[in-house]
């Protein structure tokens, strides 16, 4: 379903389309993770990601998460994720990336291990580069 082909695997799972294109144009100028798949459904990608717990090579090492979307939201999502964490075979750097300032859900993003940060809207070119940076180190 998500085939990647390097170490440095984004996935977008947001509702919106146009923030999709946002990020494509933000990934295409920067060339930062080339290999990206972007979801509108954070369910099937649970379902994916349970399917492939042990298979490195199919799961992404960066998750781009949206909060608010008609499936399942970010929390639970991440609730869901969270039965998966420990199982999984290699690490993936969740960051929720939302237009909400609300710092309920900032300090709630704490609250789980493997959310790295939490994002303002819009995506841009230094937070990508943050982001691919930040894996490099890891």
């Amino acid at each position: 379903m998500y085939n990647y082909d390097n170490m440095n695997r984004i996935l977008m799972i947001d509702d919106n389309p146009m923030e999709h294109f946002i990020a494509l144009k933000l990934l295409k100028n920067t060339g930062l993770f080339e290999n990206t798949k972007h979801v509108t459904n954070g369910l099937e990608t649970l379902k994916f990601i349970e399917q492939n717990l042990t298979n490195t090579d199919e799961l992404p090492d960066v998750i781009l998460l949206d909060i608010n979307m008609p499936d399942i939201n970010a929390w639970g999502f991440l609730d869901r994720y969270k039965q998966l964490h420990q199982n999984i075979s290699k690490p993936i750097d969740i960051y929720i990336v939302s237009s909400s300032i609300d710092a309920d859900d900032m300090l709630k993003s704490k609250t789980y291990p493997f959310v790295k940060s939490y994002l303002v809207k819009p995506l841009s070119a230094d937070i990508l580069v943050k982001i691919y940076n930040d894996r490099a180190k890891a």
